[in-house]
């Protein structure tokens, strides 16, 4: 029930959840770490801060004393709310009367956004005990343990890439985010050209499947979100991707000043390509109050006539004289070993 806590409560997240269950768990994971450094010869004591159990401690940077709580791999769980939604949806649309529920409370919008739809769950699930506990066998489905050696959401890569040394992201020109848009929208092409380079010609690409599958979506969102962090902090660049981190689609913000915004979308060739270009990207431009965007589609080799479509709907608009967001397609297809590229 904890974890479904953020469907049924605003402003409730992953990161408010795992303190809340962390809090809770507190002294068995405290003994945990105290049965492990006891069997690995890892030094322990009690303090101030642990009276009750000798724990390992550090000093901080600020040189106070903190103590060390270790918490065991196969009890970290992908929370329910931190899943794509695409796969959330799929598994309630599973069930007849989950489905006719939702889609009733969804019926009078014309373009429901992510906190639509979460709404329309939310009021279904209470209309009673069975469909709650639908609801709520389609949330268990989905929560395993977190596997950190097939990472399927990249988080342990995420966390290499911002360790990265500055010197691997850094180019020889510079750039001049105060003079405006067009700067800005320099430093954002040349970002995703960077994580373009690093998926199509190194080894980023085999990040990005898992058992010959692709992994979700989120996780290119992820690796791009770190490179471009990396590449911004490394080029002394003053801006830096604003992302939506939290369980719903993350879509980046680079922005300097009040008037200067630019959006990047990203999607998976399988996904929902035509609708993310031709509507999910212009309603995030208009909530951020912008004209300019990049849509970056990752190709697992399963495009079709997406990109045709898509670009279709590009060249009218920009006939039209209307806003065209870029579209740029980056090659996440398996490819041979560097030795045996020509």
């Amino acid at each position: 029930m904890i974890s479904l806590m953020g469907f049924f409560e605003e402003q409730v997240g992953p990161d408010t959840i795992s303190d809340l269950t962390s809090r809770v768990i507190e002294p068995q994971l405290a003994a945990l770490t105290n049965e492990f450094c006891a069997s690995n010869g890892i030094a322990v004591k009690k303090s101030g801060l642990t009276p009750d159990i000798a724990l390992p401690h550090y000093t901080a940077s600020n040189g106070r004393e903190r103590a060390i709580v270790l918490v065991p791999i196969d009890i970290v769980r992908e929370l329910p709310i931190a899943n794509d939604w695409s796969e959330i949806e799929a598994a309630i649309n599973a069930n007849a009367a989950m489905r006719q529920r939702v889609n009733q409370f969804l019926a009078g919008i014309v373009r429901p956004t992510v906190t639509d739809r979460k709404d329309a769950i939310r009021q279904a699930a209470f209309q009673s005990k069975e469909l709650f506990n639908t609801f709520l066998a389609a949330m268990k489905a989905h929560a395993t343990n977190y596997d950190p050696n097939s990472d399927a959401l990249g988080y342990y890569l995420l966390r290499d890439i911002l360790n990265s040394k500055p010197e691997e992201f850094k180019v020889d020109r510079k750039y001049e985010v105060e003079k405006g848009i067009d700067e800005i929208k320099r430093v954002v092409k040349d970002s995703i050209e960077m994580f373009k380079h690093h998926v199509e010609n190194g080894n980023l690409w085999e990040e990005l499947w898992i058992d010959g599958k692709p992994k979700r979506e989120r996780a290119s969102q992820l690796f791009y979100y770190a490179i471009s962090d990396c590449f911004c902090r490394a080029n002394n660049i003053d801006i830096s991707p604003e992302a939506n981190m939290g369980g719903g689609p993350i879509d980046f913000k680079y922005s300097k000043g009040y008037n200067a915004r630019v959006l990047v979308e990203m999607k998976r060739s399988g996904g929902t390509v035509v609708h993310g270009y031709e509507k999910q990207l212009e309603i995030y431009k208009d909530a951020s109050r912008t004209n300019h965007g990049y849509f970056v589609v990752i190709d697992y080799g399963d495009l079709g006539n997406k990109l045709e479509t898509i670009q279709k709907i590009r060249n009218e608009r920009a006939v039209r004289g209307e806003p065209a967001s870029e579209i740029i397609v980056i090659d996440a297809t398996p490819k041979a070993s560097a030795s045996k590229r020509k």
